[in-house]
Order: C-alpha cells, then structure tokens, then sequence
C-alpha cells in the first residue's frame, strides 16, 4: 500500500509467528480475487511496523496484493472501529473484497481497526 508505506508478505494462518511476520490470512478456505479476502496484522507501538499503518489509510487508496502468479489491486471503500466481537467481517461474502483487521490501538483493546476495499482490477504478475 503506497499511500501509507506499507508492505508485507502474505503468510497463511493467524499463528503468533505469522502475525509477528506479515499479514495473515484468516480463513483456510480464501482465496485472492474471489469473496472476501481478510488479513490480520498486529498494531505495534512503533507506528510503521505491521499493519500500524493502516490507521492513516484514505478512502479510494489502492492496495495491492500478489499471488506471483496475478496482482490483485481494491479501491479502499471504508476503514472503521468495530468490536472484537464483530467477526462477521472476515466472513465470506459474494463481493470480491479484501478486509484488513488490526487492533484500534497499539496497546490492549477490544476494538478493531477495519479496512475494506473493492476488487477493481487484476492482471498477470508483474515484478
């Protein structure tokens, strides 16, 4: 994601070791383009590690994500504070969407700082 500096691999699973790494996806059964495509990351202290960017994401920010094979690209469409018990978001949806879930703040809450966007295009990979 360019307009707030960020870039991370993709690793499957929300293990410690994954979230302490990348995004992680959070469902054995997505798949990049197709329904809904949540990531988890962690909100550390300092502010550009992980998914602590994210709190400065705009609304139409593009992101970008990459299975090698195709480039996925969605237009940011909100970015909300939810619950941690609002975990319909990361359900499964008709929409070609991607959810990207952090905590609110980089200490211990109960919110949930959520990004979603809209599928806008894809293409063969480029480097």
């Amino acid at each position: 994601m360019k307009s707030v500096d960020l870039e991370l691999p993709i690793v499957k699973g929300t293990t410690n070791e994954n979230l302490l790494i990348g995004a992680a996806t959070m469902r054995p059964d997505q798949k990049m383009g197709e329904g809904n495509y949540p990531l988890a990351g962690h909100h550390l202290k300092q502010k550009n590690l992980l998914f602590g960017p994210l709190e400065n994401i705009k609304t139409g920010a593009q992101i970008v994500i990459t299975d090698f094979k195709k480039d996925y690209i969605y237009s940011v469409t909100s970015k909300d504070i939810i619950s941690e018990m609002d975990t319909d978001v990361i359900e499964e949806t008709n929409k070609k969407e991607i959810t990207l879930i952090t905590c609110d703040k980089a200490v211990k809450t109960e919110g949930r700082l959520v990004v979603k966007g809209e599928l806008v295009d894809s293409f063969g990979h480029t480097n």
